[in-house]
C-alpha cells in the first residue's frame, strides 16, 4: 500500500500554527461545542494559535509604529501611551477570541429566532402543495430569510442527499447540534409528526398560524427594546464621556493629573481607547440580548 501523502499546508496556515506548542494542551469540551455550533471548522488548538498570532502581530505593529510616532511628536504621543494602547488592544483581541464563538452563537440564535416564523410560513405553502417532506427544507423562502437558518436546513438536505441518512435521522442530528431552542423544538415536533404518520400539510398549517402570532409578538418586543437601548446609549455612550472629559478638563485647569498620568495622556486614552471600547462593548451586548 502506498504511503499516505501529507496534506499540503499553505504558508499562511503555517504562520497560524506557529503557536501550536503553546495551545496544543488547551482542552475544553464546552468550547469545542461552541466552535462547532458557531460553524468554526478548526480544532481548538489551531483556533487559539491563529488568534494568538494575530494578537501578537498587532501588538508589535502598534509598538513599532507607536515608537516611531512618539519620537516624531513626543508632545502628542508618549511612549507610555503607546505601550498602554498596545497591551490593551492585545488583551481585547485575546478576550474577543475567547468570546467570539459565543457572540456568533448569540447572533445565530437571534437570527434564527427572527427568521423562523416567516420560514415556517413559506414551508407551509410548500407542504400544502403536496411536495415531499425533504422539499420544505430547500425552498427559496428559507434562503432569503437568514443565512444561519439556511445553513441549518442545508445540513439536513446534505445528510439526506449526500450521506444517504434518512430524513428522520438527519432531522434528529440537526436538532441535537443546533444552538437555537426554537429551531430544535420545531424540528423535534416535525420529526414526531412524520414518525406518527400525521398529515404534513395540516401540521405545517398549524405551525404557520402559530408562527404569525409569534412574529407579531417579536416585532412588538423589538420595538420596545430599541427604545430602551436608545435611551441607554444616549446616557452612557454619548453623555457619559462628555461629563467625564469635562471633569478632566476642569481638573487640568487647576493643575494635576490622574493616577500619575498627565491630563493630555488621560484624554488621549479616553478618546482613542476607552470610547471605542465602550462602543464595541455596547454593540456586543446589544447583539447578545437583542431578539
Amino acid at each position: 500500500m502506498a504511503p499516505k501523502k501529507k496534506e499540503k499546508i499553505s504558508f499562511e496556515e503555517e504562520l497560524y500554527r506557529l503557536f501550536l506548542p503553546f495551545t496544543k494542551n488547551i482542552q475544553s469540551d464546552d468550547f469545542e461545542e461552541a466552535l462547532s455550533q458557531a460553524d468554526i471548522t478548526v480544532d481548538i488548538d489551531v483556533y487559539f494559535s491563529k488568534n494568538l498570532f494575530f494578537a501578537l502581530f498587532i501588538l508589535f505593529m502598534i509598538l513599532i509604529f507607536g515608537t516611531v510616532a512618539s519620537n516624531l511628536v513626543p508632545d502628542i504621543i508618549s511612549l507610555k501611551l503607546v505601550v498602554i494602547l498596545a497591551l490593551s488592544i492585545f488583551i481585547v483581541f485575546v478576550g474577543y477570541a475567547v468570546f467570539n464563538p459565543y457572540l456568533i452563537i448569540g447572533n445565530k440564535v437571534t437570527s434564527i429566532r427572527n427568521a423562523l416564523p416567516l420560514a415556517i410560513i413559506g414551508m407551509s405553502s410548500v407542504a400544502e402543495s403536496g411536495a415531499p417532506p425533504i422539499a420544505i427544507f430547500s425552498t427559496k423562502t428559507i434562503k432569503d430569510k437568514s443565512q444561519y437558518l439556511d445553513k441549518e436546513f442545508t445540513k439536513i438536505t446534505y445528510y439526506v442527499n449526500n450521506l444517504g441518512i434518512s430524513l428522520l435521522e438527519a432531522i434528529d442530528i440537526s436538532a441535537r447540534k443546533t444552538p437555537s431552542y426554537d429551531l430544535k423544538k420545531f424540528l423535534l415536533d416535525l420529526k414526531s409528526n412524520i414518525e406518527a404518520g400525521g398529515s404534513l400539510p395540516e401540521f405545517m398549517k398549524k405551525k404557520a398560524e402559530h408562527a404569525r402570532f409569534q412574529y407579531n409578538l417579536l416585532l412588538n418586543n423589538q420595538n420596545q427594546k430599541a427604545e430602551t437601548f436608545g435611551d441607554i446609549y444616549s446616557a452612557i455612550v454619548v453623555a457619559g464621556p462628555l461629563f467625564l472629559f469635562s471633569g478632566i478638563m476642569l481638573l487640568g485647569m487647576v493643575g494635576g493629573g490622574v493616577a500619575g498620568l498627565s491630563i493630555n495622556t488621560v484624554l488621549q486614552i479616553g478618546i482613542f481607547l476607552m470610547v471605542p471600547i465602550i462602543n464595541i462593548s455596547f454593540i456586543a451586548v446589544l447583539n447578545l440580548v437583542s431578539g
